[in-house]
């Protein structure tokens, strides 16, 4: 029995409930007597106030939730599935049940209807057809590897790009890495030896000197593998910062975590029918097309070698033997690659909803409550679990807009309405490069950019960052807010100290300079490059990133009802006091 085949009946049976629920929002019980609705004060007027609401965030709530969206019922949420689609209604439900206003654009056969929530947006996606690697030495073809969705040789498969052609000559450059930190930079040898990889192909080993999966032979601090064996793109940005090479070739079958390569190959054959790959807004032909990386067995990449007389386990056993890189360039070979793509279209959709102000002139002004509620699928070719459940990425954010949304709507039935209108956004897309948000903010905004003041967006709020400096574990990465409002940054940090949430605000990463660019990775970045004054709530990485074992049971959830808190009463000074955050620096302009 298939997956999708076992689970579908209770997936439509918990969508169907939660879209059957009526609208909710009522006077408390214990509610205090209510203010004029335009005097709602602010944070720093009434902090008890503003914690009886902050109250009803709370851990368990945030657990129901994401004990749901981060289910295998979900399938992983992957832009423009059923599993994202299904999501979508989830929230949608959710917000209904609250009473919120729709902010969507789909039109609906009621104000209540879930499309009315929704903002549809069409996605442009091209996905392989077929791809041949070619290797000629002295003239002669010494082999050759096609893959594609109905033929495989298991001797490569293309994992990243989509250049048409693409040929030269071949490199050795040990394992990519350029890292003086480490002491072993391939890199800096191949400049030393005058070796120029622009118009080459860069033939690399996976991973970096390994003694087993899980001990690096190279001093990291912590005797694990570092970035260089978890971050592809790492020795990708590194290869291509000192030039333009033609194709990285990976050997994918070398060290402790090396993979069969004719397996993967063939899993991948039977799936790239059915993957995304990679979207965008732009309709097919545009934008750069990217070099292509292919992982390739050992045995392809000795015939590639042969030339030197040369085996990928010499050169893999002289540099794990002496950590010292050992670099050259191939004689007399060539790479060639032809890559062929086929294109699609599918559509996905923002949730959008409203708590409207209550200030007859302020109402207009909008603060955003953002996160985005896509991940990244299912993993076909993986043995075992297979289902990217994106508890903390980000499932979190996902869901402390939920219980902040519920806490928002109970204070404007007690009497306490926002003045300026708050709008919970939640982003499809985000996982293909920032899509929703981007679509959002620079095609079809449901509000002026003007009347937005300030973008709260929460990305990954609910694990623990292994290289987080420091006992505390009551932190939190506070990005961006000096970019463009100093003062937003202030009275951020303000909230945080006079309700008494008391988070560590670390700016760790609260830079341009910082080399993760996190204050670009996620949606907030559509807004910041409007001038919006924004701040990014991100608790870090860790080893389950992007990961099948990113579970809801690893969330720490009281922690992440104490960030939650913080967000709910920033978003209310904002909302409530007399001025607009001030805008005092220039962003990312």
């Amino acid at each position: 029995m298939n997956l999708r085949s076992l689970r579908r009946p209770a997936v439509l049976l918990a969508a169907a409930l939660v879209l059957g629920s009526a609208p909710v929002c009522g006077q408390s019980a214990d509610a205090p007597a209510a203010m004029p609705a335009t005097t709602t004060p602010t944070v720093f007027d009434n902090p008890a106030l503003v914690q009886q609401y902050q109250a009803t965030i709370t851990p368990e709530d945030l657990a129901a939730h994401l004990y749901v969206l981060a289910s295998d019922y979900f399938e992983g949420r992957e832009t423009a599935t059923r599993g994202q689609k299904l999501a979508a209604l989830y929230l949608a439900g959710q917000y209904r049940k609250m009473g919120l206003t729709p902010g969507g654009t789909a039109a609906a056969p009621d104000s209540y209807a879930p499309a009315a929530y929704f903002q549809p947006f069409d996605l442009y996606g091209r996905r392989l057809a077929r791809a041949t690697l070619a290797v000629q030495a002295g003239g002669q073809t010494v082999a050759t590897s096609t893959f594609g969705p109905d033929e495989f040789d298991g001797q490569a498969y293309l994992a990243l790009g989509s250049l048409e052609q693409s040929q030269g000559g071949v490199v050795f450059a040990g394992y990519g890495i350029a890292d003086d930190a480490l002491g072993y930079n391939d890199l800096a040898a191949l400049a030393a030896k005058g070796i120029d990889l622009s118009g080459q192909w860069m033939l690399i080993l996976r991973d970096e000197p390994l003694s087993s999966d899980s001990t690096s032979l190279l001093p990291t601090e912590d005797g694990k593998p570092s970035r260089w064996t978890s971050q592809l793109f790492a020795k990708v940005r590194a290869a291509y910062s000192g030039g333009a090479p033609a194709g990285v070739l990976i050997v994918g079958d070398v060290g402790p975590g090396g993979t069969n390569v004719a397996q993967r190959a063939a899993l991948m054959a039977r799936t790239v029918r059915e993957s995304l790959g990679n979207l965008s807004m732009e309709e097919p032909g545009a934008g750069r097309a990217f070099p292509p990386i292919y992982v390739v067995s050992s045995a392809l990449a000795d015939k590639i070698l042969a030339p030197t007389g040369r085996t990928v386990a010499q050169v893999k056993q002289q540099i794990d033997g002496t950590l010292r890189p050992d670099v050259f360039a191939v004689p007399g070979v060539r790479v060639e690659s032809a890559v062929a793509q086929e294109t699609f279209t599918v559509q996905s959709e923002n949730v959008v909803a409203f708590v409207e102000g209550t200030d007859p002139t302020l109402k207009h002004e909008v603060v955003v409550l953002s996160s985005h509620y896509d991940h990244v699928g299912i993993d076909a070719a993986l043995e075992g679990d297979q289902i990217h459940n994106g508890a903390d990425d980000d499932g979190s954010g996902t869901v402390a807009t939920l219980e902040m949304a519920e806490a928002f709507v109970q204070a404007k039935a007690d009497g306490y309405g926002p003045r300026r209108s708050i709008l919970f956004l939640n982003v499809a897309g985000e996982e293909k490069g920032l899509l929703g948000s981007r679509y959002f903010t620079d095609v079809e905004p449901v509000v002026p950019l003007d009347e937005i003041v300030t973008n709260l967006n929460i990305d990954m709020i609910g694990r623990h960052d292994p290289t987080h400096p420091g006992d505390d574990p009551n932190y939190v990465y506070i990005i961006g807010s000096r970019l463009i409002s100093q003062e937003l940054h202030d009275l951020n940090a303000r909230a945080n100290e006079i309700t008494g949430t008391d988070l560590d605000l670390n700016e760790r990463f609260n830079s341009k300079d910082d080399p993760n660019q996190f204050y670009r990775r996620s949606d907030h970045w559509n807004f910041g490059k409007h001038a919006i004054p924004f701040i990014f709530f991100f608790t870090g990485t860790h080893e389950d990133y992007h990961g099948v074992d990113d579970e809801p049971e690893k969330i720490d959830y009281d922690r992440m009802a104490r960030i939650t808190r913080l967000i709910f009463a920033t978003a209310w000074q904002v909302a409530n006091q007399e001025a607009r955050p001030a805008v005092s620096g220039q962003g990312f302009n």
